[in-house]
């Protein structure tokens, strides 16, 4: 069907339809409610059945973060797309089984020394302050011992909804059948997202309307800023505090110094989340020396020296890492990305904190490209009621 001269005229030049004969859907406030409505149960969805769609979300979010480098090698270099999505798969495959190689071992050998120590811990913390501990004990020598003997049962929760969407399946294989199902799921989903991820967007561009195209242009560059500076400046700075906790944690002689470095890291990810592993580091320090034979509180051994070695590599990622990798491509103070992260814990739990940022990020964006500017013009229009 050929679309009619008025189709392309401009929308405020075109002539307007009596209400009683309009389509709810061509009424503009019932239109963003609807597309608001959509939106938000598209999230409540994918939310519910997280488990489910946790490989589907982390195969887009780095088929999204290594875009840019496959398609400079396809238009300066003429590689094929699935050529070079397969070289990634295999240099990661390569980095990955040589990091499980060397450190896998370390990190086993110091969750099992962690699971063996726990009853000691206890019993020297009822012993030290005289209470007594009664069946409390019991549940978290279970939870030690199913720690040693299977490590990834900690990742259970986040991969739970692929074993059970192949239902009895998934509950007779276990845990560690779920987490391998999700890391052969990933690279194959990955693979996928890769090679359509360019025509993909140039499909979507096809149903923005030629006169929104150049707006709509601009403002998915600045929200591609913000996502892709944060995912990819804060997956940085993680690696390299890892390796920097890890560093400071062992120079001060705490047991499990690589474990605790490597969690910490991790939880940089999130902004503020790795202060926790200020006080564990303490508190750990605290454990081994009540612990051991002489059963004394060194006050610069158990505190002082952890809490320097903390101080100071969140100096370095303050100070040094944040602005040279990530130079404040999220354009938020530090109290809105604290609200942001709270609000985002409160309503998504570890969903919410790691996509909090980018999401709070994008609105503001939207916020600054479509409403304000709609609310300057309307408080910049002469008002009739108030010129009489």
């Amino acid at each position: 069907m050929i679309p009619d001269e008025t189709s392309r005229l401009p929308e405020q030049e075109r002539p307007h339809t009596p209400v009683a004969e309009r389509h709810l859907w061509e009424i503009t406030p019932v239109r963003d409610l609807l597309w608001l409505g959509g939106i938000l149960f598209l999230l409540w969805f994918g939310y519910y059945l997280r488990g489910v769609f946790t490989p589907v979300l982390i195969a887009l979010l780095l088929a999204y973060l290594v875009n840019p480098v496959i398609r400079r090698a396809e238009s300066g270099w003429h590689v094929p797309r699935p050529v070079t999505i397969s070289v990634v798969l295999f240099v990661s495959a390569l980095m990955l089984g040589g990091l499980v190689t060397w450190l896998g071992p370390l990190l086993a050998e110091q969750v099992q020394s962690f699971a063996e120590r726990v009853p000691g811990y206890l019993q020297s913390i009822a012993k030290q302050y005289h209470v007594t501990l009664g069946d409390f004990s019991e549940p978290l020598s279970t939870i030690a011992t199913n720690l040693r003997d299977d490590p990834l049962s900690i990742l259970k929760p986040i991969f739970s909804g692929t074993g059970q969407a192949f239902g009895v399946l998934g509950a007779v294989i276990g845990t560690t059948a779920d987490v391998t199902l999700a890391l052969v799921l990933i690279p194959i989903y990955f693979f996928f997202f890769a090679w359509q991820f360019d025509s993909a967007l140039a499909q979507l561009r096809r149903y923005i309307p030629a006169n929104y195209r150049p707006r709509a242009r601009h403002i998915v560059r600045r929200m591609d800023h913000a996502v892709s500076g944060f995912f990819r400046g804060r997956l940085t700075i993680a690696l390299a505090s890892a390796v920097l906790y890890s560093a400071g944690w062992a120079l001060t002689g705490i047991r499990y110094w690589f474990l605790l470095g490597l969690i910490t890291g991790i939880l940089t990810i999130i902004p503020y989340a790795s202060l926790i592993g200020w006080p564990l580091a303490i508190l750990l320090k605290y454990l081994d020396g009540f612990s051991s034979e002489t059963g004394s509180f060194d006050l610069m051994t158990i505190v002082v020296w952890p809490s320097v070695a903390y101080l100071v590599v969140q100096f370095i990622e303050s100070w040094l890492l944040t602005p040279w990798v990530q130079s404040q491509s999220m354009e938020m103070n530090a109290v809105t990305v604290l609200i942001v992260v709270f609000i985002g814990g409160a309503l998504g739990g570890f969903y919410g904190l790691l996509l909090a940022i980018p999401l709070a990020a994008c609105i503001k964006i939207l916020v600054q490209e479509l409403v304000l500017p709609r609310l300057e013009r309307s408080a910049a229009a002469p008002s009739p009621a108030f010129d009489q």
